[in-house]
């Protein structure tokens, strides 16, 4: 399915493609835990067969999902991010990742796209936990296009799953054509030998930090890690080919995170390049006032970012 324009988020893009592939495979399930979508719609009311709301009840919503799983469905599991991965856990460790299932998380709201919420709906442990799950394969699109192709990508993998959407609003990056999201890794910007590698909503912060670096002569190249397990790490060197620095960019907790993940790639192929984690320390946030406040106060906003990246390299 290719699009030219999307007119709603990654989580819809996604959710459309999804659908057509529903009308070619009666075998494929969708489940909902009283979450919905503006594309959802014709699921329910097109393929009432093979559309499904538990309601309120994630962990029931995961134990439906293996049930149908075990008797040869494609299941695909909704619910807001947080829920469907840290509610779920003991769920996704022992019933979907241990018995090797076909069921696909798709979770909405990562990082601190609920911003207001807390930490009940912040999702900024999730790349953590998740990738620590055997079998468990792990994407973190950057707009809509790459999560068009997701549909595809993932009904095609018939192992356990995660999918972690931003919210509505985000800007489109990849929309002529010529990249493979399949790769599980993407060069959105060549640049000189400084290198960030960013996921999801990052990304584009990160396309933003390389113009501001521009501006005083530092020229960089922007990497977006869209799977983050498995790491796709012959094309991920290719692309730090010729730098000198890597910088990661995470709307998430260091521990473990996007930063955590290429300091151990690094440390296990014994590449050594000078490596700054952004992200955020060790807390929890309470602060109201929306996403971009949050950026300014924990240093994720394209100013402090770009400022700490020239106080590292100088």
């Amino acid at each position: 399915m290719a699009s030219t324009k999307f007119i709603f988020g990654m989580r819809d893009a996604f959710f459309s493609a999804l659908y057509e592939i529903f009308k070619r495979d009666p075998e494929t399930v969708f489940i909902s835990a009283d979450n919905g979508a503006p594309t959802l719609d014709q699921f329910y009311q097109n393929l009432p067969n093979q559309y499904f709301n538990v309601g309120i009840a994630e962990q029931q919503l995961i134990g439906m999902a293996c049930g149908m799983a075990l008797e040869g469905k494609k299941v695909y599991a909704y619910a807001i991010a947080p829920f469907i991965t840290v509610r779920c856990y003991e769920q996704n460790k022992v019933d979907i990742c241990a018995m090797n299932l076909p069921i696909v998380n798709v979770g909405v709201g990562a990082g601190y796209a609920y911003d207001i919420m807390g930490p009940t709906h912040h999702t900024v442990e999730d790349l953590t936990i998740m990738r620590a799950l055997p079998n468990m394969t792990v994407h973190s699109p950057a707009d809509s296009y790459c999560a068009e192709a997701l549909a595809e990508i993932s009904y095609r993998n018939p192992g356990p799953q995660y999918i972690r959407f931003d919210r509505a609003g985000v800007p489109e990056i990849y929309g002529d054509g010529k990249f493979n999201f399949a790769d599980g890794v993407l060069l959105t910007r060549p640049g000189g030998p400084l290198a960030l590698v960013a996921t999801g909503i990052m990304v584009h912060q990160a396309i933003k930090v390389a113009d501001e670096l521009a501006k005083v002569g530092v020229q960089a190249r922007v990497i977006d890690l869209c799977r983050i397990k498995p790491v796709n790490t012959e094309q991920l060197f290719e692309y730090l080919k010729g730098a000198e620095r890597v910088v990661t960019m995470e709307e998430h907790l260091l521990a473990g995170g996007l930063g955590g993940l290429m300091a151990e790639i690094f440390a296990d192929n014994d590449y050594r390049l000078p490596l700054l984690r952004i992200g955020q320390n060790d807390r929890y946030v309470f602060d109201n006032g929306g996403r971009e406040v949050i950026w300014e106060k924990y240093g994720l906003d394209v100013r402090s970012m770009a400022d700490r990246i020239l106080r590292w390299i100088k």
